[in-house]
């Protein structure tokens, strides 16, 4: 029984990486399949494109500058001038409209006037024109790209969405404490002197607006008068016991109404510069993980001579109770907020070559797309240049696109 158990477990546990695996040896193979047909090399190491006695040699040039097209042209294998031959070049990238390049004679080649952008991956049509007749070529030249099926990808947890255009907020993190509202609390204290006959309220019960909340004899004309509450709220201290003695001027209860809180939090004098009146925070109850926007309502004019720090404080609605005086929460500042035009989720963020990356996907076909990044708020990561509004990128499990990029040897191959 138990030999048996154990076959089964490990055809459960191989089964589980068979279908990664096999889109990972598809690769493979196809990428050796390149390696197999080689292009072949001319003098200035460019691939040579050649029908009977015409030839070009089309090379990438990116020493000393920004990557272009140079291209050679040669006939019985002896060099042409660039101005005796003609040619143009179409790019097809993935996702994308196709490209047409233009060259103008320099030196003894013909360059492009466009930038031939990162990452090289695309599929190359080249037509050439000599001595009125027409020559063409076509290949592809795929640099960080992989195939991998939805059911796998599905299976593999990768998930992808949109690049959306999103608001980025610069955040400041500090931690604050719930306190009652000064502005909705009452000391209830007693106009005269004298023995309590009853007290009707303890800490924590509810009271309105006007309800009693004792009645106390008084020392002066020894009549009983009643004590109420100027505003409904919560007994958060005090009490009355019947028979015992009141002072003057001296606080019986204290009514908080709780539906209204202040949290104050302290904010270190090194960043004191960046806070003001207004600012939006946004508080975090960690108990239940639950995240409430308020405003900052006062900024201290003095610094915490303990802390050395900045009171700050927010205004927070407190309706259905969550926060509790005494509770400690934690508050994001909002230093500052903008929209940008394109974002990405910053965990979808790969490094490929000396690039900052995310994988598009087209189909079941995923690929590299250099970025070139923004500001971020630890979440969201604007996108500068790279990434089209509604390009859809893999958002979660990108390290598995990376790896089987890695594992089948994409080569940045001119």
């Amino acid at each position: 029984m138990k030999k048996t158990i154990t076959i089964i477990f490990v055809l459960l546990f191989f089964s589980s990486f068979t279908s990664l695996n096999s889109v990972s040896a598809q690769h493979d193979h196809d990428h050796s399949a390149n390696h197999d047909h080689e292009p072949v090399r001319g003098p200035h190491r460019g691939r040579m494109l050649k029908e009977a006695d015409f030839a070009v040699e089309l090379q990438i040039f990116e020493t000393g500058v920004p990557p272009q097209f140079r291209i050679y042209g040669y006939y019985n294998d002896i060099a042409l001038l660039p101005t005796d031959f003609s040619v143009q070049v179409s790019l097809k990238r993935l996702g994308q409209q196709e490209q047409q390049f233009v060259f103008r004679p320099v030196a003894d080649f013909l360059s492009s006037d466009t930038i031939v952008i990162e990452p090289h991956s695309f599929d190359v049509e080249v037509n050439a024109e000599f001595k009125g007749r027409k020559y063409s070529w076509k290949f592809d030249s795929y640099e960080g790209r992989t195939v991998i099926p939805d059911a796998v990808a599905e299976h593999s947890g990768i998930k992808t969405e949109l690049a959306q255009s999103r608001l980025i907020r610069t955040l400041l993190r500090t931690r604050g404490k719930v306190l009652p509202s000064e502005h909705k609390i009452a000391h209830i204290i007693p106009r005269f002197a004298g023995l309590a006959r009853e007290g009707r309220k303890h800490i924590g019960d509810r009271v309105e607006k006007g309800e009693i909340l004792a009645t106390i004899e008084s020392n002066e004309s020894l009549q009983p008068f009643e004590v109420r509450s100027p505003i409904a709220g919560t007994v958060i201290n005090g009490h009355v016991i019947s028979g015992e003695f009141v002072a003057a001027n001296q606080p019986i209860y204290i009514v908080a109404d709780l539906s209204e809180v202040w949290v104050d939090f302290f904010v270190p004098l090194s960043e004191h510069l960046s806070v003001n009146n207004a600012q939006k925070i946004l508080i975090t109850d960690t108990n239940v993980d639950k995240t409430t926007e308020a405003h900052i309502t006062y900024v201290a004019p003095y610094a915490d001579e303990r802390t050395q720090s900045q009171l700050i404080r927010a205004e927070v609605e407190n309706d259905q109770g969550q926060f509790l005086p005494g509770m400690f929460v934690t508050g994001d500042l909002i230093v500052n907020e903008a929209q940008a035009r394109v974002t990405v989720n910053k965990a979808a963020l790969q490094k490929f070559r000396d690039w900052d990356v995310v994988f598009i996907k087209v189909g079941d076909i995923y690929e590299i797309k250099p970025l070139t990044l923004g500001k971020s708020d630890g979440v969201l990561v604007e996108v500068l240049d790279g990434l089209q509004l509604g390009e859809e990128y893999v958002s979660s499990n990108s390290y598995l696109i990376k790896a089987d990029i890695l594992k089948s040897g994409a080569s940045h191959d001119h």
